[in-house]
């Protein structure tokens, strides 16, 4: 690896000058392969498993009594729990967010954030997917939320919110999973190719350890699909990437809106107030921003990737966290304002109990904690500063907590009827339920650093290949070398097809315009490489396919089919009026038919991915290829299978040996058999 435990980066630059491809895949690699900082590593999942215990000790004890347990009363159904769960959402929403906006933008810099971001979104989903289930007290019965045959033929109630939370659960969990897997999986492919050396290496001189890394090299390559790099492959990844990160905006703000549009419709004091679902939607983006953060720094710290984490990247990382803490202050100092100058008698009460009442602790905690820290980051210092950034992150972590807390709270124990007010003080069975579920992301989180790359390979490719001079002086390095002499002794079994070997993806893209003259009859052409190759989609006649009518269709299928199924069930097949609504209460279905529409069009994108790149396929004549495991490390290679009796290996050899050493001339030309 190239530096990655080494000096800093020059000021302002976004990786360090002298980082290569191959250099990158081996800096990000060795942290599953080699697990360094073992110890630190089994220390700190010892703290995180006792956490987990004691989740699933307050689990059972909750099956045992009832969620009772939580001290919750008539007037604080959900105690804690609901201000956990939101909690959850809220930092999934915030991670899904920037990940997905910063790869919309086409952010230089997100290579270093987007991976722990992702994964921050998917790991606390299914923290918060825990809390509607064990809420129910009788768990086990959580599929009743959902449409399905029956004995009874009943419908879910498809106006409740309830129903709302188990459709937006699901629908998150199945984009988070999406993005997430699709981003790794290229980086799954380098992974899979270097625990294939190792295993190999290891076999060789028979280490103790042999077996385990044939079976690590296996898991690997079964989860890596078969992917091997080529355009096709990359031109379908980016626009399934993109296309699932919009669907992932659309739904954060779906799901952050329509929770809080539900509380500001109410007539409760405190809620009823067209600002909450600003504030929800910025101090969920907060909060996703200051875990990111606070695990970015851990990251960092640790493992030594100062070289791809750079002071750059805190320093966007602590502008970002300044304007949300900005905008948080102003949501803030609106609400009251708007309250004491322009709201009614119970609406001011509300907050003097805020400030003042039983729950003043938590009330201040959040004000304090959201607003204050972020204001460091005016300081240019501040914002280079890991300790700075990790502790600012973590405060807003816990004033976002402390806010959920307060809005929820405050407002349920004091009802506009004197015998709805009830007191509600904390028990320790739900802080003991939130300690648990943190243990449980903490947990999936120190496995996933272990056994996965914590940075994104290929976007720390993508970005060095702009501008570090190191990757592009290795690429001029080897093309000068390129012979372009076809192998002296060329196979004479039946071929598969032809190979040339290439530096960089402008070599690789004139080759293909040389040789893109051939017939489809005759043969079939492709490129592989560690990255992205656009310049390689038009002699490949690539650029015509596009995967957004699938996303398209598979949206407004399933939206449109979600919603007539509500309208079918409650107007027709289960009437069940409450409330005064009237039959067709259409409104109430928009929300979870949006969040439904979402994972629809999520779920097509997916297969999409893998029906149209033949996906996944463990075995592809194209790894016969000698050196191909560089396709996912830092070299280019054009093939050329045969097709019919035309084929002729001896014509596209000359043609590529024919090439100018400036603008196309491969490393080395080899015949392929089958």
């Amino acid at each position: 690896m190239s530096g990655a435990l080494s000096g800093g980066t020059q000021p302002g630059s976004l990786i360090r000058p002298d980082e290569t491809l191959q250099g990158i895949g081996g800096a990000v690699t060795a942290i599953p392969l080699t697990h360094p900082g073992n110890r630190r590593w089994w220390i700190a999942f010892a703290g995180a498993a006792a956490l987990l215990g004691l989740f699933l000790l307050t689990l059972g004890y909750l099956l045992y009594a009832g969620p009772g347990i939580w001290a919750n009363n008539n007037a604080v159904v959900w105690a804690l729990d609901i201000a956990s769960y939101d909690w959850w959402i809220g930092v999934a929403s915030g991670s899904l967010l920037v990940s997905a906006i910063l790869l919309l933008l086409g952010a230089e810099w997100r290579g270093a954030v987007n991976r722990v971001a992702e994964t921050l979104a998917l790991l606390a989903t299914a923290a918060a997917g825990l809390y509607p289930i064990i809420h129910l007290g009788r768990p086990w019965f959580f599929f009743w939320n959902l449409p399905y045959p029956n004995t009874y033929d009943l419908w879910p109630q498809f106006r409740s919110p309830l129903l709302w939370d188990a459709i937006d659960i699901v629908s998150f969990l199945v984009i988070c999973v999406s993005l997430w897997f699709i981003g790794l999986l290229p980086d799954l492919a380098t992974l899979r190719d270097r625990a294939h050396l190792e295993a190999m290496r290891q076999l060789e001189t028979k280490a103790p350890t042999r077996k385990l890394a044939v079976l690590r090299a296996q898991v690997y390559g079964i989860l890596a699909s078969g992917w091997r790099g080529s355009a096709a492959h990359w031109q379908i990844w980016v626009q399934a990437y993109r296309t699932v990160a919009l669907l992932g905006v659309l739904l954060v703000v779906s799901v952050q809106t329509g929770a809080s549009v539900m509380l500001a419709g109410s007539l409760m004091p405190g809620w009823h107030s067209t600002l909450l679902p600003v504030s929800f939607l910025v101090n969920a983006v907060y909060s996703g921003v200051g875990v990111t953060a606070v695990i970015v720094m851990l990251i960092r710290r640790v493992y030594g990737l100062d070289a791809l984490v750079t002071d750059r990247h805190l320093d966007v990382l602590g502008r970002l966290l300044l304007c949300l803490g900005c905008a948080s202050a102003y949501c803030y100092a609106a609400e009251y304002f708007d309250t004491f100058l322009n709201g009614d008698a119970e609406g001011r009460g509300v907050l003097v109990r805020r400030m003042t009442g039983d729950h003043a602790l938590v009330s201040w905690t959040a004000v304090l904690c959201l607003v204050l820290p972020a204001q460091i980051l005016w300081s240019a210092r501040a914002r280079t500063a890991p300790l700075a950034l990790a502790t600012v992150g973590l405060l807003v972590a816990i004033g976002a907590y402390a806010d959920h807390v307060m809005v929820l709270v405050v407002t349920l124990t004091q009802d506009f009827l004197p015998s709805s007010r009830l007191p509600y003080t904390t028990d320790v069975w739900g802080i003991a339920t939130f300690a648990g579920s943190i243990g449980l992301f903490l947990t999936l989180l120190l496995l996933f650093l272990r056994y996965l790359p914590a940075v994104s390979i290929v976007e720390s490719r993508r970005l060095a290949l702009t501008v570090s001079p190191a990757a592009q002086e290795a690429a001029r390095a080897a093309a000068s070398r390129a012979t372009g002499r076809p192998e002296e002794n060329p196979v004479t079994a039946p071929l598969w097809g032809v190979s040339a070997t290439f530096a960089s993806q402008g070599d690789l893209a004139a080759a293909l315009q040389a040789v893109s003259g051939l017939g489809p009859d005759q043969v079939h052409l492709d490129g592989h490489g560690p990255v992205p190759m656009p310049r390689t989609l038009r002699p490949l006649s690539l650029e015509g396919r596009s995967i957004l009518p699938y996303a398209l269709g598979g949206a407004l299928l399933g939206g449109f089919g979600f919603f007539a199924m509500c309208v079918y069930a409650t107007a027709y097949d289960y009437v069940f009026l409450i409330g005064g609504r009237p039959r067709l209460s259409w409104p109430s279905f928009v929300v979870p038919s949006v969040s439904f529409a979402m994972m629809a069009g999520c779920v097509a994108i997916h297969l999409a991915l893998l029906v149209l790149n033949r996906l996944p396929r463990l075995n592809h004549p194209a790894f016969n290829i000698p050196g191909f495991l560089r396709a996912s490390e830092d070299r280019f290679f054009l093939s050329a299978e045969a097709r019919g009796d035309r084929f002729d290996a001896g014509r596209i050899e000359r043609r590529l040996a024919s090439l100018p050493a400036e603008a196309g001339r491969p490393l080395e030309i080899r015949r392929i058999p089958r």
